[in-house]
């Protein structure tokens, strides 16, 4: 199952269109999210880092702090620059930028991780 993390409702739509052949499961917020990590472990996260509530890295910082998360892989999309050392420091698979991302990067990227 692929957990995905994104407040916005368009972007839940691209998704389902996009990765229709996998198993999804949305979450609004990184709240919820995490309470649902306590009963079902995902086989990736896909995750927004501006989200209503705690931000994504809050999110990543969390599941990094369990064992049996810390080794989910992550997929970051975002509109935010960020810093590939950072990423790397929280063990993110890949960072795909929502204004340029097309879906082939996507399913590629979804691919990738789940390897």
């Amino acid at each position: 199952m692929i957990f995905i993390i994104e407040d916005d409702r368009g972007w839940e739509n691209y998704y389902r269109r996009i990765l229709k052949s996998y198993e999804l499961e949305f979450f609004h917020d990184g709240v919820e999210a995490i309470a649902a990590m306590n009963e079902v472990v995902p086989e990736l996260v896909i995750l927004d880092i501006l989200l209503t509530g705690p931000t994504g890295f809050a999110v990543l910082n969390e599941m990094r702090s369990y064992s049996d998360l810390a080794k989910v892989p992550v997929v970051i999309i975002t509109s935010v620059d960020i810093k590939s050392e950072l990423a790397e420091r929280y063990g993110v698979s890949e960072i795909l930028d929502k204004g340029k991302m097309i879906p082939q990067e996507l399913i590629g990227a979804v691919r990738g991780a789940l390897k």
